[in-house]
């Protein structure tokens, strides 16, 4: 007997991929799933994240809350979603470049965050949320940490190969300091509202490199 074909989450984007042997139909589902996300998006790069509920979305999108539900179980899968998304394109953006992990790549990723201070917002409000162990997106966000931390130090690595950092400075620790540093920056300028995080950034890679 032939296996039936599977509709799972894709585990970089989070949206469900019909494959060929999926009909218009489920296609059409896949399309409005990413439209509600990328609607979602757009309402908090243009008026920021404020904890909206499932009526305030579906009000701003124009659609009742029980069409979001339809494609997404609650309100924090679609907000985990909506970040799996931005992470997804940007992902997508430095996979075309073809430099595989680096530190530009990274604070380019930090500028994207800080011209949508709504998707920042929501990521560090996640963020805390989902350090409890039952929070839905727990391991999302255990996950994406441990992916982060290892593309960072994959790209410092490939720097001391190259020269241009110094073989004594550890890739993993230096890792876990360009993510809290960007974090806290980020986190200042939305509190602050700081407009240097990129600057900061980019001066704490320079010091990594001796470039100052």
């Amino acid at each position: 007997m032939a296996s039936k074909s599977t509709n799972a989450p894709d585990p970089v984007s989070g949206l469900r991929k019909a494959s060929g042997g999926r009909g218009a139909g489920y296609r059409k589902g896949d399309a409005r799933r990413e439209e509600i996300l990328r609607g979602v998006t757009a309402l908090f790069v243009a008026e920021g994240y404020r904890r909206q509920s499932l009526r305030d979305i579906g009000a701003a999108l124009a659609i009742e809350p029980a069409h979001i539900l339809y494609y997404f179980s609650n309100r924090e899968e679609l907000l985990q979603n909506v970040i799996e998304l931005w992470d997804s394109d940007a992902m997508r953006a430095q996979d075309e470049d073809g430099a595989g992990p680096n530190l530009e790549g990274f604070v380019a990723a930090v500028r994207r965050n800080c011209s949508a201070a709504g998707m920042g917002h929501l990521f560090l409000a996640m963020a805390v949320d989902a350090v409890d162990p039952a929070h839905v997106s727990h391991a999302f966000f255990c996950q994406r940490v441990t992916r982060v931390r290892t593309s960072l130090a994959l790209a410092v690595r490939a720097e001391q190969v190259s020269g241009r950092i110094v073989a004594t400075v550890d890739p993993d620790l230096s890792a876990r300091n360009l993510m809290g540093l960007a974090d806290g920056l980020q986190l200042q300028a939305l509190l602050q509202g700081r407009n240097n995080v990129v600057e900061d950034l980019e001066q704490a890679i320079r010091h990594l490199r001796g470039e100052d």
